[in-house]
């Protein structure tokens, strides 16, 4: 039963757990470590508890928080199959790598910032796959990418290890700048950011094909997912970054969130392409081929490498790129359920796979202190040995692991696509159809030379002293062994199931039982073929690497051909290298520019300011003496001129002026204070004599008196 606000807890629980355990673990180390597996084994809880909904069709479409919405994007959760299933297959991973971790980084000094970044990490992948609309989606997609940065660098003091973190940034954010980029067309042309919108809406890709731009927006949006899945040609990225990073981390494979970005436009697309708009073939036949070339590359480096997590890394590289292939084939075929349903299962059940071999990995580099596979050999341990079995037998594709009916089930789709391709006349698709069905072939053969050559090394018969292996640590991978094997084992059982469950994604029962799946996968020639593969490429690994009846490092440096083809593949293709050139002469015309013109114009603003503070010199010199003394003649005139007022005018004239009527007014009221006697008689004559005046005055010039 659906929980309460359990699409809203699954992602905001981890995300606020990384607040909480940096506060406690600052009281008490260990307290954060117990913590970080609360909130993730909550946020696991929580997700799991929308299976049944989803599974009996009773849980809502969309959610969204009215307080959090505008004109232009809605803060929603989007809860249908696809979301729910990868937050389930996510918080549970998480939960179980949570649990390794609290003993594998026990002593390690940055305790507290490993969890914040775990915590954090999860939590945006589950924004991921939750998020209703693209905006938010792309929050949670740099969220991860920023954790996978901070883990890639994790021990920063180490100068290698910090120039791998910003490679790892470099990288990812160059595909993620065309994922945004991407995004903002859709929105221009469509007005929503929100799926569900999107993909009811056709309107929008149909103005995008009109102006030549569907194509460009769609591929730039594959492009981002290219980054994140560590596809050809963005893949360098991965291997030296989980070898940098915790170990324990590097179960949690966040380049799957590039699949799963595909998986769910991937229906939004597929209607641009029924509904005939150009570009989208070319779009799909882009998907399918980088994917295709990834597994067949990305396979033929693992083979070489010596650091075992570098060796998974590729692993995840090469199945992811199956993944992609299948999504591409998916979206060239008329019904996309096919391939669709393909990627997907393999998307699911790969995590739990990759989830064991780093777990493995982990578990084995920590009890011989080493990652390196040369040195790995002789560790005894019936976990790790049932485990590396499990996870690499299944990886290789050994029937009747889910490896075998995974790849055999995607090959078998590019084979129809091809006769569907032949059938209606489109002889190029056919011919390409066939070029991808070879290839993932020649992938399935390859990834089973070095899965055994892994097994070999790592259990060689020289045995080692191992280090004391914490209980949580055996625990989790005992849990993780458990739950792979029953993917693993049951996994033709479990497609229909699986088909049932993502129905309303494709409204088509493509496997009703476990014979639809035998009369679909098993009669092909897919399966004769993969299982020659499997033969072709897994017996050389046995003998050189498990009977060890040819020594490798003799047999390559007999052959010329194998010494010059094994390092080239040790060399990665020279890929990396060709990254490194770039850097390197990006950095190299950046000093030429900076010695050649920015110098040159620092040169020529020095000189400029030179010669304009010699001319202020003679300006100077020149005309602002002239002019100053012009200014003291002046001055010097104004000064005399105003002594010259000053005693004349002003002495002579006005303040004598004022002098004399003062004294004037002085005598005349000293004369007149005399007439004041102070006899009454007096005053009293004085009084009618000015009454008389007065009255004369009056009569004089005051008019008669009526």
């Amino acid at each position: 039963m659906l929980l309460p606000f359990a699409p809203w807890l699954c992602w905001f629980i981890p995300i606020l757990g990384t607040a909480v355990t940096t506060l406690f673990g600052a009281i008490r180390r260990k307290l954060s470590s117990y913590l970080a597996v609360l909130s993730i084994g909550m946020s696991a809880l929580f997700s799991f508890s929308m299976i049944p909904d989803i599974y009996f069709g009773t849980a809502p479409s969309d959610l969204t928080i009215p307080w959090i919405s505008s004109s232009i994007i809605q803060v929603g959760v989007l809860v249908d199959s696809l979301s729910v299933l990868m937050a389930s297959v996510i918080t549970c991973i998480g939960f179980l790598v949570t649990v390794f971790s609290v003993a594998y980084m026990k002593e390690e000094p940055s305790l507290a910032r490993f969890w914040f970044l775990i915590q954090l990490f999860i939590g945006g992948y589950v924004v991921i796959v939750m998020a209703d609309n693209l905006l938010f989606m792309f929050i949670g997609w740099e969220i991860v990418g920023i954790c996978c940065t901070g883990l890639a660098a994790f021990w920063y003091k180490d100068p290698d290890k910090a120039h791998i973190g910003l490679k790892t940034f470099l990288i990812l954010h160059v595909a993620d700048v065309l994922l945004l980029a991407s995004i903002l067309i859709i929105y221009a042309y469509s007005g929503t950011l929100n799926i569900t919108e999107l993909s009811k809406n056709n309107n929008w890709m149909g103005e995008l094909s009109r102006d030549g731009l569907l194509f460009v927006t769609a591929l730039m949006f594959f492009g981002g997912a290219v980054g994140k899945a560590a596809q050809f040609p963005l893949q360098e990225w991965l291997p030296d970054a989980l070898a940098a990073s915790p170990s324990s981390f590097n179960a949690l494979t966040e380049c799957l969130a590039g699949p799963f970005l595909m998986a769910r436009v991937l229906p939004i697309f597929h209607q641009a392409s029924l509904m005939g708009y150009s570009g989208m073939t070319n779009f799909f036949l882009v998907m399918t081929f980088v994917g295709a070339l990834t597994a067949v590359i990305s396979a033929l480096i693992a083979t070489t490498q010596a650091n075992i997590f570098k060796v998974l890394s590729y692993g995840i590289s090469s199945v992811i790129g199956y993944m992609m292939a299948a999504f591409g084939l998916a979206g060239l075929m008329t019904d996309m359920s096919w391939g669709y349903l393909a990627g997907t299962f393999l998307l699911t059940v790969d995590a739990f796979v990759s989830a064991l071999l780093f777990l493995t990995a982990a578990y084995v580099s920590y009890a011989v202190g080493s990652d390196n596979l040369h040195h790995l050999g002789g560790f005894k341990s019936r976990i790790a040995h049932r485990s590396m079995e499990v996870g690499a037998l299944a990886l290789g594709g050994v029937p009747p692991l889910s490896g075998f009916w995974c790849t055999n089930w995607i090959q078998t789709v590019a084979w129809d696509f091809a006769g569907e391709a032949g059938i209606n006349g489109q002889f190029i698709l056919m011919t390409l159809g066939y070029v991808v069905f070879a290839l993932l072939i020649v992938g399935a053969g390859i990834t089973a030379f070095y899965g055994l050559r892994m097994m070999g090394l790592v259990f060689s018969s020289e045995e080692k002293v191992p280090k004391k292996i914490p209980s949580l640590m055996r625990i989790s991978l005992v849990a993780t062994l458990a739950i792979t094997m029953f993917l693993d084992f049951l996994a033709l059982l479990l497609i229909p199931s699986f088909n049932r469950f993502l129905l309303p994604l494709l409204e088509t029962l493509t496997f009703s039982n476990i014979v639809d799946v035998l009369i679909y996968i098993v009669p092909s020639i897919s399966t004769v073929l993969t299982c020659v593969a499997v033969a072709v490429g897994g017996y050389p690994a046995y003998q050189l690497y498990i009977a060890r009846r040819v020594n490798p490092v003799k047999l390559i440096e007999k052959h010329r051909f194998l010494r010059k083809t094994y390092a080239f593949l040790r060399r990665r293709f020279y890929i990396d290298t060709l990254y490194h050139k770039v850097a390197d002469g990006t950095t190299a015309f950046s000093n030429i520019v900076y010695k050649r013109l920015e110098l040159s114009i620092d040169a020529l603003n020095y000189a400029a300011a030179s010669s304009f503070r010699k001319s202020s010199k003679l300006a100077y010199t020149y005309s602002e003496c002239s002019i100053d003394a012009l200014n003291y003649g002046v001055a010097a005139f104004f000064r005399r001129l105003s002594s010259v007022v000053y005693k004349y005018p002003e002495l002579g004239g006005i303040d004598a002026l004022n002098y004399f009527l003062a004294h004037w007014v002085t005598s005349f009221a000293r004369r007149f204070r005399k007439t004041h006697t102070g006899v009454l008689s007096y005053n009293m004559l004085t009084a009618f004599v000015g009454v008389i005046i007065l009255i004369a005055l009056l009569l004089l010039f005051g008019g008669v008196i009526p």
